[in-house]
This record gives structure tokens, C-alpha cells and sequence, in this order.
């Protein structure tokens, strides 16, 4: 796995390849889910961590595998685990499958006492009926401006959320795009006033039942 530089790794092929397949079979033919739509910023679908456990034992189990930490922790040149397991966003499954899905520009706030990561496994990325990538692109924000990252299918992306302001371009019809998103932190402690207001952003994508999460 690439080093993190200026933020940010990417590492084309990451999983090995039965890994993969078994992770992209898992889900391929179960893609239901609360469709998120937040005006002027994000349309698609997301499978939280907790529904990820139930349907998906298998990706929960990867997210949670020691040699899988082991290998962010290198990259990241800093230790680290997976967030608790309460955390709807610790692992979870995000989906594009419609003309227009995307999310705009935006901060994976970190409510935890120590570094917070976010990585991005790329599932699907697809045209239906053309060899090609879907339109939609993950972009960040550099001091040099807007930079596209690459997102084949088993490319990893790995950066620190918190500090990497990032977009994901709108979908383009007859494509569909399918990330595992799988945050790691190295202190998973939070003060009080963090964990309220991290059970309040995920009432976007589940409801008031977050509160109780």
C-alpha cells in the first residue's frame, strides 16, 4: 500500500483479488438502501455499519481484521483502529445508481479524541453498456485547486478527512458507482459534546433512530 502524501494515498489494486471479488459479489445483488437526498449536496444511497453487519458479515468482518488496520496504520505512518462500533459511518456502503447522484464539496468531520482517516475502496465504477469508467469522479482541494482522483474498481483511497476538503462529481445516466467507506481513528474516545453531535450528522442518513445509536 502507497505511503500517505500531501494528505492523501492512493493504491490501485489493493485487495487481493479473491478478496475483492468475494467483497464486490457481496453486494452487487443487494443494493437496497435509504436513498439520501440533501437539496444543493447529496443524492444516493447509504447502507450503514449497522445494516452492513447484518447483510453483509463478510465486508464487516474485512473492515474489521487486524491485517487490514495493520496496513493503514503503515500507510498513515500512525496506528491505528476501526471507529466503534456504534458509529454509523464506520463502515458503510455508498451508492450511486442514478442520473445526478453525487455529494458536494465537504469535510469528514473527525469527532474522536485522536486523527481520524476515512478510505474509499472502489467496488463498481462503471458505464452499464460501454468499457469505461462512470462520469463521476472523486475530486480534492489542493493549494493548487480541484485535483481528480482516479477510482477504478479496487483502487483505495486513504486520506485524513478532517484536513481533505472533497466532492464526488454527479453520476451520468447508465452508470452506477459503488464505494466501501470504512473510517480508522488512533484514539477512539469522544468527549460528550462529540458524540451528540456525531449521533445529530448521521440523522441524514438514518433518521432520528441515530440519536440512540
Amino acid at each position: 500500500m502507497n505511503p500517505m502524501r500531501d494528505g492523501i494515498s492512493i493504491t490501485p489494486h489493493f485487495a487481493e483479488l479473491v478478496t475483492f471479488m468475494s467483497l464486490r459479489n457481496s453486494v452487487i445483488n443487494d443494493l437496497s438502501g435509504k436513498r439520501v437526498h440533501i437539496p444543493a449536496h447529496k443524492r444516493g444511497v447509504t447502507i450503514p455499519y449497522a445494516e452492513v453487519r447484518q447483510r453483509f458479515p463478510g465486508i464487516a468482518h474485512y473492515y474489521q481484521s487486524e491485517f487490514l488496520s495493520d496496513r493503514i496504520s503503515r500507510a498513515s505512518r500512525t496506528q491505528v483502529l476501526p471507529t466503534p462500533m456504534h458509529d454509523q459511518s464506520s463502515c458503510s456502503l455508498l451508492i450511486y445508481d442514478r442520473p445526478g447522484d453525487r455529494i458536494g464539496w465537504h469535510y469528514d468531520h473527525n469527532f474522536y479524541n485522536g486523527r481520524h482517516f476515512t478510505a474509499l475502496l472502489s467496488l463498481v465504477n462503471e458505464h452499464r453498456y460501454e468499457p469505461r469508467l462512470s462520469s463521476a469522479e472523486l475530486v480534492i482541494a489542493t493549494h493548487d485547486g480541484p485535483v481528480a482522483v482516479p477510482t477504478p474498481p479496487n483502487t483505495l483511497v486513504l486520506f485524513e478527512g478532517a484536513v481533505v476538503r472533497h466532492t464526488v462529481t454527479p453520476l451520468g445516466p447508465d452508470e452506477r458507482r459503488i464505494i466501501l467507506s470504512m473510517t480508522f481513528c488512533c484514539n477512539p474516545t469522544a468527549t460528550p459534546l462529540r458524540d451528540v453531535q456525531r449521533r445529530f450528522k448521521d440523522i441524514a442518513y438514518l433518521g432520528l433512530r441515530a440519536l440512540w445509536t
